[in-house]
């Protein structure tokens, strides 16, 4: 027989155990089970511990008691919704190397002087880290407001080293690769798209399509942000694929915009042209490369036309 739950977590792992809360919940949720008179706990320790022993992937957010050096509990994976680090539905495996992910992020918070600016409830959610949404990312909502949230991206020299020889495309997409094994490890499968988006990325069932978009500016520039193919366009607009703006490429904390159609941008036809170079004339011959007309060809010359130099 097992024995009864010990500690606020180990109550809140077995009511995910039991099937009493979803993966993915919210402090509400617990009440009923945990808060007194027929729970064990204060309203209010059921309110703030799952903030308190909590840490998000990407962002600032780390609880007060991880900040002090407790092991994290729970992941922040939306506003107010936190998931178990180690969740009863995983095998043993998964719940190790989510532990030591937690572990490790942790540190790496709190081994921070600045916190990051980036905040997951203001940028445009992933698809993956929407357990009850459908992956079609079809929400229309007014533009995020400016200065507009992003995801840095610390890239180290070695690295910049790396990508310094290659193209613009290929420097984004290493740093979207990038950005995805950090957030998620091991649980993601990235690979390339051939059906009008970039990558795909599977994590539990779930997919996400994503365009990669980059640029040396330190900032979105718009004017420059162009959607060449059909099927791009198309995929784009149906809400069937997110996408991923890289912005200054070039540095060594580029950061990463996540839009989607109808929300923080729409895709307007323009017509274009082809735009073909002019050799320059050379004076010395005015006539090279004009054309040449010939009048009655073979009609005969008359004599008093022909000049006669004596």
């Amino acid at each position: 027989m097992e024995p009864s739950p010990a500690t606020f977590w180990e109550h809140v792992y077995d009511l995910r155990k039991r099937g009493l809360i979803p993966r993915v919940w919210k402090t509400g949720q617990l009440g009923r089970f945990l808060e007194r008179p027929e729970g064990p706990y204060a309203p209010g320790t059921v309110r703030t511990d799952p903030f308190n022993y909590s840490i998000s992937l990407e962002g600032d957010r780390i609880g007060f008691f991880v900040m002090k050096g407790e092991a994290p509990k729970a992941w922040r994976v939306g506003r107010g919704q936190f998931q178990l680090i180690a969740d009863p539905e995983d095998d043993m495996s998964t719940r190790e190397s989510e532990l030591s992910l937690g572990i490790e992020r942790a540190e790496e918070l709190r081994s921070r002087k600045r916190p990051r600016t980036y905040r997951q409830k203001d940028a445009a959610p992933s698809v993956l880290d929407r357990p009850d949404q459908p992956t079609a990312l079809t929400e229309s909502a007014p533009s995020f407001p400016d200065p507009y949230p992003s995801i840095p991206v610390t890239l180290t020299s070695t690295e910049r080293q790396a990508l310094a020889g290659h193209s613009m495309e290929r420097r984004a997409l290493y740093i979207v690769h990038k950005h995805l094994r950090d957030r998620y490890g091991g649980r993601a499968r990235i690979e390339e798209d051939q059906e009008g988006s970039d990558l795909r990325v599977s994590i539990g069932g779930k997919t996400e399509r994503i365009e990669v978009k980059g640029t040396e500016s330190p900032t979105i520039a718009w004017h420059q942000l162009k959607v060449s193919s059909q099927e791009s366009h198309d995929v784009l607009k149906s809400g069937g694929a997110s996408m991923y703006r890289v912005v200054d490429l070039g540095g060594a904390n580029p950061r990463i915009y996540v839009l989607t159609y109808g929300r923080h941008f729409t895709l307007e036809p323009e017509p274009r042209w082809a735009v073909k170079l002019i050799e320059p004339k050379d004076d010395r011959y005015p006539l090279r490369g004009e054309p040449y007309r010939y009048d009655l060809p073979y009609d005969p010359v008359a004599v008093d036309e022909w000049e006669v130099q004596e």
